[in-house]
Formats: structure tokens, sequence, C-alpha cells
């Protein structure tokens, strides 16, 4: 599936997600430790300009990573955060496109939808990605076999 799918929730797209370093904060694999971490991770940067942040979902683990990508601005600094190569992988897409906090609503049903149309191809191994691509666009990633 290289080609665009539309569904009532956003568009859908086989994509290939390429090796990343990231700084991240890890907390319990539920919606209230994962909101208190937010507000703490992005608290930890001078600012926030330029940051490409995502949520990396363990579901097996019940773990949850903030995660930011490494900025060669950053010099070498961690900010108080653990540093992990992310190796990458083949993932279905489901972009999210609403103001928020309609978009935040649109993740739980997200993740259902794509898990209920891709389940024989999920890669377990691999985490479910969010990537926060602006204010009102969020990329919902599955991991699946190639």
């Amino acid at each position: 599936m290289d080609k665009i799918q539309k569904s009532e929730l956003g568009t859908i797209q086989k994509v290939t997600v390429e090796k990343m370093n990231f700084l991240y904060l890890e907390v319990p694999n539920d919606p209230e430790s994962q909101q208190k971490a937010w507000s703490e991770f992005e608290a930890r940067f001078p600012s926030l300009t330029g940051r490409k942040m995502y949520g990396l979902d363990y579901d097996e683990k019940k773990v949850y990573r903030v995660c930011s990508l490494v900025l060669e601005s950053d010099n070498g600094e961690t900010f108080g955060l653990e540093p992990f190569d992310f190796e990458g992988g083949t993932y279905i897409r489901l972009r999210l496109k609403f103001d928020p906090p309609e978009l935040y609503e649109k993740i739980g049903p997200a993740y259902g939808f794509l898990i209920s149309q891709y389940e024989e191809k999920i890669n377990w191994a691999l985490p479910m990605i969010e990537q926060y691509k602006s204010k009102s666009i969020l990329d919902i990633m599955v991991p699946i076999n190639n």
C-alpha cells in the first residue's frame, strides 16, 4: 500500500521510518502518566523551537517514551534525559488533522482503527509512534512486517 487511502479520521499511507536519535523520558503506558510526562519533558528544554516531538508506545512492555529528536544545537547536552537510537522500520501512518482538544480525542480511535485494519501484519516488537507535526497535525503510526 504505497498509495494514500482516505478514512473519516484522515489519510493512511505505508511509510518507512528512518533511524533516529532521541532524548526520552519513560513513563507507565496510561493516559494520565503520558499527559503529565509531556509537560515535564517539554520543561527540560530551554526552547521547543525546532524540536520534533514523538511518543513511542511500547504496548507489550507497558511503557511510553516521550521523545525529542536530538538536535545538532544540543551540542551533546541531554537536559537530564536518556538518549537512545531508534532503528526505524515499516509503518502504516494515519495523519490526523484536527484542532486541539479534538485532535487528542482522535488518538485512541486512530490506533483502534489501524490495529483493526492491519492486525495480521503488525510487528509487535516495534513501538507504535505518535509524531507531533504541528499544533493540529499528528501522525499515528503502527509498525508492520514488510
